[in-house]
């Protein structure tokens, strides 16, 4: 038996079910692996999707999830890169809410020696999305002033973390004076959003990376410095806690800008827009984009955890970060 997390009906974090589950019988394709998962990470989207807010989520019922870390247990018959028993970390395109999974063999990565299976399950989607916002999109360069909207989640805390060894200046938004102090001690600029708003010298950025969406797009946008870029992830304004609000989502989607390829001639500026699941479904994009997880040793990017939930309080988990009071990742434990 093994067990997983189902979204049967969307709505507030108690529609989560934890469920038992018959061993898989059907055999292993050859290019495949299982791995007997000790933690799954615990993404935002899985909180929009959950309120059924996340048009690319499957038909339900569906176990979400995108990230887990633990140890091959099977391996199939042209499986070359891996052994029974490696230690392993990896992405999901949905799934990975579950304490056994099946993934394409070039999905789960060996685990570095110095890293943790926690550290492992808080790695794929946050490296996987700073580094094509940074490096592919933005390109962004030493020297370079850099605001990270939301920087003290995971994606944010590891943010800080590529940008501090390419030697970028850093300034880190948070909700909270509280977790100003985790954002200094990655070697950033830390501001709430209400100090960064009501300072408008505060600007001239060569990148911005923006995870609210809605109205804060525009405002963002209008603090870039010329050749300035900014990187849209999300809608989380439009989310609120306890349930599906929508009316907040459609004024956050209302209020999304629509911009001109005219009138951006005169302001030398980008706007990139990043879905990471597609690019983890982009198996050309990420057999090609391996090499890139060998900045995660070369640059010690120990991920920031947070807290562990175990598997079964996944409700309390969604809660906890819907709740923002969280500080970098959050961790389910199924061992």
């Amino acid at each position: 038996m093994f067990q997983q997390i189902y979204i049967r009906k969307y709505g507030a974090a108690s529609v989560l079910s934890f469920e038992e589950q018959k061993e898989e019988t059907t055999p292993l394709a050859p290019d495949e692996v299982t791995v007997e998962v000790y933690y799954s990470g615990i993404n935002f989207a899985d909180i929009v999707m959950r309120l059924g807010f996340y048009k690319d989520a499957p038909p339900k019922p569906f176990v979400p999830g995108y990230e887990f870390s633990g140890v091959v247990t099977q391996i199939g018959s042209e499986v070359k890169n891996h052994k029974v028993g490696d230690k392993v970390y990896g992405g999901s395109v949905f799934g990975a809410y579950s304490s056994e999974i099946r993934v394409k063999s070039w999905m789960a990565i060996p685990l570095p020696e110095n890293f943790s299976l926690e550290e492992g399950a808080s790695l794929p989607v946050a490296f996987i999305t700073a580094d094509a916002a940074l490096f592919e999109m933005a390109r962004v360069r030493g020297g370079d002033k850099v605001l990270i909207d939301c920087a003290s989640g995971g994606l944010g805390t590891l943010s800080l973390k590529m940008l501090k060894a390419v030697g970028a200046n850093v300034t880190g938004l948070t909700s909270s004076g509280s977790k100003k102090a985790l954002i200094e001690s990655l070697g950033a600029r830390a501001r709430t959003h209400n100090e960064f708003w009501q300072d408008s010298q505060d600007n001239r950025y060569d990148f911005i990376l923006n995870s609210q969406g809605g109205t804060s797009i525009m405002r963002h946008y209008d603090r870039l410095g010329p050749t300035g870029r900014i990187v849209c992830l999300g809608l989380s304004e439009g989310i609120r806690a306890g349930g599906r609000n929508f009316v907040a989502i459609a004024k956050a989607a209302i209020s999304m800008p629509r911009f001109s390829v005219i009138k951006m001639f005169d302001q030398n500026k980008g706007v990139y827009a990043l879905n990471a699941l597609k690019l983890m479904e982009d198996k050309i994009y990420i057999k090609k984009n391996l090499e890139q997880f060998s900045k995660i040793t070369q640059w010690n990017l120990k991920p920031i955890i947070g807290k562990i939930f175990p598997a079964r309080d996944v409700a309390l988990a969604h809660q906890f970060i819907e709740e923002k009071r969280g500080q970098g990742k959050i961790l389910l434990a199924w061992r």
